[in-house]
């Protein structure tokens, strides 16, 4: 039945009719979309695009008004049917996220509104529609993730509204049009242009809707089951989609078999973007910055190629967890990105054992560690109650800190009982939404018994427990005795009592063997006996195969004991993870600097390269900020003593017969030694390199050519600097000019650095690409480490001209982290007084600034309690 339509007035019409309460974060609830048709045209190249949407709509209460979302939207025109009855409406203003239409007299029911409206193409920012060139062409992309639907469309913007969408897109004929399922039908039209529709979706919300156009490549990855993989690629770059073609279909169909599913969408192409800032998980459409993605057969690298199989690993899991089950509301999305952190870590180190992935996830949970041991951090399941939150909710609390936890309880109740939990809730909310409650009644089904409670003090509150931990041989059964309350560095102004309920899985010598032995820390204090122990264990270990998300605190000698035993009865993991903790404990002020570097010479020559890379970790607080400029000789002296041999034998090329994990060493500590050891004929010879390389891409090792590049550049000259900046500049290769910003963001000199830093302003450069490199590298040098702070204060303005400026994606957010480097409390007061009235104006930027506030507070206090035994230790070397 067609429906008389009435057409709205146009929004440039009634901007002066007085608007009810635009909402203010959450749109009210009091209608509901059940389907949408989207129909949009898209030329590459242009500023702008036309679209119109239909959305079938349910008014679950008479209403007066409809809020939708929309950002830069201009609204031309308006419809909507109703049963054969015309409703007289207007449309409305709502301020930069919503857009409003009001009825003479209250709706309810069924209706259908149709909007025609125009809409921004950007170039500077990757939220919402945006446009990247390469080879001389342009190509359109879009990124929706959290709330930048609103910019492709008018619609519920909100994860919980989940419903089928059609998109039909109308592009130039020599133009490829992708969306997230498979195209359905292809029509010409007039002026060259083609129309395109798609398959209608399953229902999804509106940030995973996704769409792109372009003269795109397309490889074939093969078939999973029915369902076609292929990889696309901007016109001529086929070739470099080899790797990513071949492992694909082998991740997915790992992720496959865990889920106990088959995967749940009609096709998947993985899609690369000439940038190399973020991948998104969009449903059959997963887009990756292009260096993710692809690479030349004769520049690729170990280190790229991994990352891509993690990356795609992390993003294809989303299709179950996120894609298929999504997150109802912002509060909950740890759901779906740390299980996605998680599951990239357990598939690739399914499938290629060698890669040590275990120690990846040590390391990740190190780091998320030390950003939750600040009293600024926020909690796993942060309440969601302004733009700042949503923005601040995708980080390493939800990412590495929630990856971690979920590992810590699979570890406690077991793989398979684990996965049955996750296949109970994947079923019973298939298609839909769900939150935290929810999956952990699954996983507690499961178990056989009720997990919320202690996986909740994880969730529900910040920070690190650290355990302390001691031995009781002196009757009977030996005995371990716990503590706990919160980890804090030195310098923190936060109170360390608190609890969680923590699994705490230890491990200890029983009779010359290994056992394991698992306890939930519920209260302040605690202890259990050894069940297997022959007698006073000879070590144990508090953090069995570095499972758990807490900090030891090992009272006695039990450090020494267990760092002893490391050869013969700790995994790679579990040392690199000892090492890591050691470090953190002096940060607390429980282990001293001198027993720290006395770890130093014998783990330097460790025969896996993680236990090194974890070694020099505790090495490198020798140049720490609050270390006296006279002594850091000393400090580059000890670096070389302890690891400069072993540098030198690898030197920056490859040598025959070279294993992947001796590469990758070479690629981490040759670098070091040159740049924190100031080993001079290292840093010469990068110079070298780094000349050849300019001259021919393939003259050193591509594994080896950002630790060249910068390492010259610190130590380099303005002829260098010269070299680098026309390199930058006409560089075609995305990844190759990531490496360049690198290397003008590394210069030590303090003239060259703010050469780079005044790059920022001119316009150059894509901000996306040069930002972070240039603004950022320069507080790794006591020369250099105040200019980045004092660049942003004397040109904010220009500076924020210059990047991305929207709420999905505000890089004035970061803003505050230029001062990563002080360490004084004139500095603070100064960052502070300077930041502090513009950072509500920045999207996330509240919480920054109050993180970097901390961090120089922390560093005053360390300074002031570790700094000295750093200083005697150096003295005395």
């Amino acid at each position: 039945m067609k429906f008389p339509i009435l057409v709205l007035m146009a929004a440039a019409a009634t901007l002066s009719a007085a608007s009810p309460d635009a909402p203010k974060l959450r749109l009210p609830g009091s209608a509901r979309p059940e389907r949408y048709a989207v129909d949009l045209t898209l030329l590459p190249g242009g500023d702008t695009f036309r679209g119109s949407v239909e959305i079938e709509l349910n008014f679950v209460e008479p209403q007066t008004v409809l809020w939708l979302n929309g950002a830069d939207l201009a609204v031309e025109s308006a419809a909507l049917e109703q049963s054969g009855r015309e409703i007289h409406a207007a449309v409305i203003p709502g301020g930069k996220q919503f857009i409003g239409f009001t009825f003479p007299q209250p709706v309810s029911g069924k209706a259908r509104l149709r909007v025609s409206y125009t809409g921004k193409i950007s170039r500077r920012s990757s939220a919402g529609v945006f446009q990247l060139q390469d080879g001389g062409n342009w190509y359109i992309y879009t990124q929706f993730e959290p709330t930048d639907a609103r910019r492709a469309f008018p619609c519920f913007d909100e994860p919980g509204y989940k419903v089928p969408w059609q998109v039909t897109l109308h592009v130039r004929k020599t133009d490829m049009a992708l969306s997230n399922t498979p195209e359905i039908s292809s029509r010409d039209e007039d002026g060259g242009m083609k129309a395109v529709r798609f398959a209608v979706t399953k229902p999804l919300p509106s940030y995973l809707v996704a769409f792109a156009a372009g003269p795109f490549d397309a490889v074939s990855a093969g078939t999973l089951g029915k369902v076609p993989l292929r990889v696309i690629t901007p016109k001529g770059r086929a070739s470099e989609a080899a790797f990513a073609a071949k492992v694909i279909p082998q991740l997915l169909q790992r992720l496959q078999d865990y889920f106990g599913m088959p995967y749940p969408f009609e096709k998947l192409d993985s899609i690369a973007m000439p940038i190399s800032n973020f991948a998104m998980e969009n449903v059959g459409l997963i887009t990756y910055g292009q260096s993710l993605l692809l690479s030349r057969p004769e520049n690729d690298t170990i280190g790229r190629q991994r990352e891509c199989a993690i990356v795609a690993a992390h993003e294809m899991a989303h299709q179950w967890f996120g894609d298929m089950v999504t997150t109802a509301w912002w509060n909950d999305i740890w759901l779906n990105e740390a299980f996605a952190t998680w599951m990239e870590t357990k598939i690739t180190g399914s499938w290629k054992p060698e890669w040590n992935m275990d120690v990846s996830r040590v390391e990740d949970g190190l780091g998320a560690m030390g950003l939750d041991s600040l009293i600024s951090a926020r909690e796993i399941r942060q309440p969601i109650e302004s733009d700042d939150d949503i923005a601040n909710a995708f980080d390493g609390i939800t990412y590495q800190k929630g990856a971690a936890v979920i590992n810590m309880f699979e570890n406690w109740i077991g793989d398979e009982t684990f996965r049955k939990g996750v296949h109970l809730y994947m079923k019973r909310y298939a298609g839909g939404n769900a939150t935290t409650p929810q999956f952990l009644a699954s996983i507690s089904e499961a178990a056989g018994h009720d997990i919320a409670p202690a996986f909740n003090t994880f969730l529900d509150q910040a920070g690190v427990p650290l355990v302390a931990v001691s031995l009781n041989c002196s009757a009977g059964r030996p005995k371990v005795q716990l503590t706990q309350q919160r980890s804090l560095p030195v310098g923190s102004a936060g109170s360390t009592p608190q609890s969680w309920q923590i699994p705490v899985c230890v491990k200890y010598d029983a009779g010359g063997a290994s056992a394991r032995q698992c306890q939930l820390l519920s209260d302040p204090r605690s202890e259990f006996e050894l069940k297997d122990a022959k007698g006073c264990p000879t070590w144990l270990m508090a953090n069995e195969g570095e499972n758990g998300y807490y900090r030891v605190d090992y009272q006695g000698d039990l450090l020494s004991k267990v760092l002893a035993a490391h050869g013969e009865h700790l995994s790679v993991a579990e040392r690199a993870g000892e090492l890591g903790n050691v470090r953190a404990m002096v940060a607390a002020g429980r282990v001293s600097p001198a027993t720290a570097f006395g770890l130093v010479p014998n783990f330097s020559q460790d025969p896996s390269r993680e236990v090194v890379e974890a070694d020099s970790a505790i090495a490198q607080m020798v140049k720490a900020n609050y270390v006296p400029e006279d002594l850091r000789p000393k400090g580059a002296r000890f670096i070389r003593d302890s690891f400069g041999a072993r540098a030198e034998a690898l030197g920056w090329n490859p040598k025959p017969g070279d294993d992947d994990d001796t590469r990758l060493l070479r690629q981490s500590l040759v670098p070091f030694v040159a740049s924190v050891g100031e080993q001079k004929n290292l840093s010469d010879q990068a110079g070298v390199l780094a000349h050849r390389w300019l001259q021919d891409r393939k003259a050193i090792d591509p594994n080896m050519v950002t630790g060249v590049l910068e390492v010259a550049a610190e130590f380099g000259d303005q002829a260098l600097y010269d070299e680098l900046l026309a390199a930058v500049r006409k560089e075609k290769d995305s990844r190759d000019r990531e490496r360049l910003f690198g290397a003008l963001g590394s210069f030590r000199d303090p003239k060259l650095a703010s050469r780079s830093l005044a790059l920022l302003t001119t316009g150059d450069f894509d901000a996306r690409e040069a930002f972070f490199g240039l603004l950022f590298g320069p507080l790794s040098y006591p020369e250099t480490r105040a200019l980045p702070f004092d660049f942003v204060k004397a040109h904010i303005d220009e500076l924020a001209a210059h990047i991305p400026r929207e709420v999905g994606e505000d890089f004035a957010a970061d803003f505050p982290f230029v001062a990563g480097a002080f360490c004084d409390a004139g500095r603070r007061d100064e960052v502070k007084s300077f930041f502090e009235p513009r950072v509500k104006a920045y999207t996330g930027g509240p919480r920054n600034l109050a993180q970097a506030l901390e961090r120089i507070d922390v560093c005053i206090g360390q300074k002031q309690t570790i700094g000295p035994g750093v200083s005697d230790f150096l003295r005395n070397y």
